[in-house]
């Protein structure tokens, strides 16, 4: 399902963040900031080492940054089917662009057939975001927020998400299934996991909201 991280500048995402989002999402991690002195993104994919990926986003501290851990669902698991795709330009490992996609999710209309060389995003990135202007219109993205599907859009101009996004130690991130592995060492009587936590002040907000309406 891959997982999308949107760092605010002056933020960064802990070691233990970064292990757990790549053991949920083990395919490969993609990064992209903004160089405002060449007005150009800046990005790379296909990392694989923790140590490398850590000291990259240690160094973006004081800027936006888009980080992006694959769970390939289809196509190759290899490092030129991460994200992000540079929209408009021919997909590589690395470079400088002023649009560039993110996904996360199953795009079954545009699954690949077996064995082909490519992924689902990809064909989409080739077929439809090469194709669409930016920002996206409201129709657009009306079209694109499914309820399943996540994406992101990194311009020289900013962010524009598709899709829910949640908070996570000061990020936002389009999903928290990679939170399992934080907790797995600990005791299940002493630990609730944060999606749980939410549950639970939900149901008591709503018992409470309940009784005073009865009052």
């Amino acid at each position: 399902m891959c997982v999308i991280v949107i760092k605010p500048e002056n933020t960064n995402i802990s070691r233990e963040d970064i292990e757990a989002m790549y053991k949920q999402n083990p395919h490969g991690v993609g990064i992209s900031y903004y160089d405002d002195k060449k007005d150009t993104l800046i990005w790379k994919k296909g990392l694989t080492d923790w140590d490398e990926i850590e000291k990259i986003i240690n160094d973006l501290y004081s800027v936006e940054a888009i980080v992006h851990f694959r769970y390939g669902t289809s196509g190759p698991n290899n490092a030129i089917m991460c994200h992000p795709f540079p929209i408009n330009e021919e997909n590589r490992l690395k470079g400088e662009s002023k649009k560039l996609f993110y996904h996360n999710g199953e795009l079954k209309p545009f699954e690949p057939e077996e064995n082909a060389p490519c992924s689902d995003a990809y064909i989409f990135w080739r077929d439809v975001i090469n194709k669409i202007d930016l920002p996206l219109s409201p129709e657009i993205l009306k079209w694109f927020d499914d309820g399943i599907n996540k994406m992101a859009f990194h311009t020289t101009e900013g962010i524009q998400t598709v899709g829910e996004y949640y908070d996570w130690n000061g990020l936002k991130v389009s999903n928290l299934k990679f939170t399992r592995f934080l907790f797995e060492k600990s005791k299940p009587r002493k630990v609730l996991s944060y999606i749980k936590w939410n549950i639970v002040l939900k149901t008591i907000n709503g018992t409470i909201n309940s009784c005073t309406k009865l009052k």
